[in-house]
């Protein structure tokens, strides 16, 4: 065996050489790997665990500010925060867990939380993410500006109501909707760019779920540049059953634009505007292909069966779109009668 080394490495064949020096390279490799995949692993366990130690003193703490009748001192508070928030990493786990409580309790609490933050000093947290231009750290901070109703950060939040990442856009929208008590859409006198409709959607859940005040006129925004704030403010007028602004949305019914035009269709079909189908029968012959299809569902859901009759004759031989939609709207129909009457 000593010999056959002895060859190797001194006069033994250069290709064996190689080979073995490469075989040993790669082991050592892989040695390292493994070293660094346990390290990390311990590493992160360790970490996880620390994390966890973390949060239960600072819940413990933050339970007790809250509701013993006893409350820490002011020393006590700046005390705590040198002994257990020292690091960047034990700032974020305060806000994180302060963050759990602000999203359980409401009210009187809801604010001492917010007096907490403060005075633990991690709001320099917020203001340095916000101006660090990493989109992440900003989505985060503009998050956590929005939970704990940060109203100082307005104006710096602002600047990416049209931020071409549509995380920050989001966060933006849902920042100034959840801080409004009575113009939850204020925010749409700041808006350039179009809003597209996922973003739509995305207002109209946040009204729904994120907004406690009283609801806004929507007519308000009729007169906006932008068509798409047009479009969302016509649909919720319908949605929110405004009737005092349908004189304002029988205008769009001869709009050049299609979708403000199906817009107003909708909204005042969800109203009960009763000259609505008059008006569309009248006019049908003289809308696109499009326009026709819309009209077409919308009073197949809120006409009569005589009513939806009534459009067959109005459709061209030649207009074979319009006539497919109508006859299968139709053969639904009846097959929904069938079934209703057995």
């Amino acid at each position: 065996m000593e010999t056959l080394f002895r060859n190797i490495t001194e006069n033994g064949n250069w290709v064996l050489k190689i080979n073995t020096l490469f075989a040993i390279f790669f082991l050592l490799v892989t040695l390292g790997f493994v070293f660094a995949i346990l390290y990390l692993r311990i590493s992160k366990i360790i970490k996880d665990r620390n994390v966890e130690k973390q949060k239960e003193v600072l819940s413990n703490f933050i339970t007790l500010y809250l509701f013993d009748d006893k409350l820490p001192s002011e020393k006590e508070i700046l005390e705590f925060r040198k002994e257990n928030i020292k690091t960047s990493l034990d700032e974020k786990v305060a806000i994180k867990v302060l963050l759990v409580f602000e999203e359980n309790f409401k009210g009187e609490t809801n604010e001492k939380i917010k007096e907490l933050f403060f005075k633990w000093d991690l709001s320099k947290i917020v203001e340095t993410d916000l101006k660090s231009g990493k989109w992440y750290r900003v989505a985060r901070a503009i998050y956590v500006a929005s939970e704990l109703n940060l109203k100082r950060f307005q104006t710096v939040i602002e600047e990416f109501i049209d931020s071409e990442r549509d995380e920050l856009r989001q966060q933006a929208i849902l920042y100034f909707i959840h801080l409004s008590h009575e113009e939850p859409l204020a925010f749409f006198s700041k808006i350039k760019k179009p809003l597209t409709l996922w973003e739509q959607i995305y207002i109209e859940e946040c009204l729904k779920s994120n907004y406690t005040g009283t609801v806004p006129d929507f007519s308000k925004w009729l007169n906006s540049e932008l068509i798409s704030i047009k479009v969302f403010s016509i649909k919720m007028i319908g949605d929110y059953n405004q009737y005092k602004n349908v004189p304002q949305l029988i205008p769009f019914l001869k709009s050049s634009h299609e979708d403000l035009k199906k817009g107003a269709i909708q909204s005042l079909g969800n109203l009960g505007y009763p000259e609505l189908l008059p008006h569309l029968h009248a006019s049908f012959h003289e809308e696109t292909p499009a326009v026709k299809t819309f009209i077409l569902n919308v009073v197949r859901k809120i006409g009569s069966i005589d009513d939806f009759l009534g459009f067959e004759k109005l459709i061209s031989e030649k207009d074979w779109v319009s006539r497919q939609v109508y006859f299968k709207l139709w053969n639904n129909w009846r097959k929904e009668l069938e079934i209703s009457t057995v």
